[in-house]
């Protein structure tokens, strides 16, 4: 059954039955409009008080995969909706479209006219949109919202990134960061952290000027973002210190990741969550200590923080850097040339 011939018999049955309550003329204006919203380049769907479908345009079949026969069978709204987690064509998780359908079904009860956004199988985002009528029926829009919705996301991307590196920017990296730690908390899962710091970067600018000195540092990064593993989640923190989550992995682990010795070198320090620590804060605090005992110690190394529980004291052990864990020196040493 094709799309425009039901649709051409039920624009037929409905100014039939307009006929019976209007004049000729109106009728004839009736159908116009309908044929008008059918053409419409985003989805409508009338409802009556009772939440029966009296009308969809054809925006509205595409975006549900809808057939004639269902559309034009005046199903109860539920049933429409259904219809389209049927055949897929939703591109959400089974909760979040239950989120979804049943935050819309309120929106219809109660006539509030709130946006809801959802995403298709086709890649499209819809915006949903609900009016009450004085008859108590519902005006419902569908309106392809895509473009906007791809604009605002690469707009938070941006907001999330570093500009020179494009690595995570302190803000986004300490909130993916906290993230990571309500997870240690919630099922006590190995987390590890790094901070990295270039060795005598002053140096490299005073030398080789502020665009070598620019240039190591996006260095730096891409080794950073090509050696972690896809898990990590790695982030500039501000100038020439950079700081790495390492989900799933020990003190030991941690540490074996951050030696390097390069051309460039870089000094590491590392700590790790255990049941006393109190949230991402004192994980990068002690991490800087660590950092700290790095460079005291004489740079080009990673240093542990090891927890009063352990030490009886805090404090942070050196470890010298490894070259199994080389930070393709090859490469830093190249941008200085």
């Amino acid at each position: 059954m094709s799309m425009s011939g039901s649709t051409n018999r039920l624009r037929t049955r409905r100014a039939d039955d307009a006929d019976r309550v209007a004049p000729p003329e109106t009728a004839a204006q009736l159908a116009a409009l309908r044929a008008i919203v059918d053409d419409l380049d985003y989805g409508i769907v009338v409802l009556d008080a009772a939440r029966n479908v009296q009308f969809v345009n054809r925006t509205f079949r595409r975006f549900w995969r809808l057939p004639d026969d269902v559309a034009d069978s005046w199903p109860g709204f539920i049933k429409l909706m259904y219809h389209g987690r049927g055949n897929a064509a939703y591109a959400v998780a089974p909760h979040a479209l239950g989120d979804y359908l049943a935050r819309q079904l309120e929106s219809i009860r109660t006539g509030h006219d709130g946006a809801l956004n959802i995403r298709l199988k086709t890649g499209e985002v819809i915006r949903f949109h609900c009016k009450a009528l004085p008859d108590g029926g519902r005006l419902l829009t569908y309106r392809n919202v895509s473009d906007l919705v791809r604009e605002s996301e690469a707009l938070e991307r941006l907001a999330a990134i570093d500009g020179m590196t494009g690595l995570n920017n302190r803000r986004n990296f300490l909130d993916l960061a906290e993230a990571e730690w309500a997870r240690f908390r919630r099922y006590g899962r190995p987390l590890a952290f790094l901070m990295w710091d270039i060795d005598h970067f002053k140096a490299v600018n005073d030398t080789y000027g502020h665009d070598a000195g620019d240039e190591v540092i996006k260095t730096v990064a891409d080794i950073l973002q090509k050696q972690k593993r896809a898990s990590d989640i790695a982030g500039r923190l501000g100038g020439e210190e950079f700081a790495l989550v390492l989900p799933e992995a020990t003190l030991d682990s941690a540490v074996a990741a951050g030696g390097a010795r390069i051309p460039v070198t870089i000094s590491v320090g590392t700590s790790a969550c255990h049941a006393a620590t109190s949230g991402v804060e004192e994980l990068i605090k002690q991490a800087d200590l660590a950092l700290y005992d790095a460079k005291r110690a004489g740079r080009n190394r990673a240093c542990r923080f090891t927890p009063p529980a352990v030490s009886g004291s805090a404090a942070a052990q050196d470890v010298p850097a490894s070259d199994a864990a080389s930070l393709a020196s090859n490469d830093l040493e190249s941008t200085l040339r």
